[in-house]
């Protein structure tokens, strides 16, 4: 598996994700305006309360919509062992004893994926995480939260 398999993954993964929150939405807004929540009486806010929920759900959708397309153009360089950690690049690390792995990425912060039988977990710049570790090389140790960046890829 590489590096471009990983984001393959996880461009399917925001896709589903989408398709799922595209299904809520129309039940939402169905909900909205069907005869299930008609108002009752002046204290039932049913159907606003559902309004609200279809407006948030399709702020969520059109968030993850554009997240997918920037990660579709997503398209990191490869780096080596000498390399410093950038935009793009696979790090792995040792954390208290364990191997996993971080991709830093433009958006879709919090995705995760197998990669080598580690989970892989996608990491955003507003993230101290991708903050702490940006430019750096391997062999870095951060103390909080302890880790140790073994791989570049």
């Amino acid at each position: 598996m590489t590096k471009s398999d990983v984001i393959g993954a996880l461009r399917s993964q925001l896709e589903s994700k989408i398709a799922i929150m595209r299904s809520a939405l129309a039940e939402t807004s169905e909900s909205a305006s069907g005869d299930e929540t008609k108002s009752e009486g002046k204290y039932d806010t049913r159907a606003i309360e559902a309004a609200y929920l279809a407006e948030a759900q399709a702020e969520q959708l059109a968030l993850a919509e554009e997240s997918l397309v920037e990660f579709k153009r997503f398209d990191p360089v490869s780096y080596n062992i000498n390399d410093e950690i950038g935009p793009g690049t696979l790090v792995e690390v040792d954390q208290e004893g364990e191997i996993c792995f971080y991709l830093l990425a433009p958006t879709a912060g919090g995705l995760m994926t197998d990669y080598l039988g580690c989970e892989v977990t996608v990491i955003t710049p507003d993230s101290r995480l991708y903050q702490e570790i940006n430019k750096k090389k391997m062999g870095y140790v951060l103390e909080s939260p302890a880790l140790t960046v073994t791989g570049l890829e």
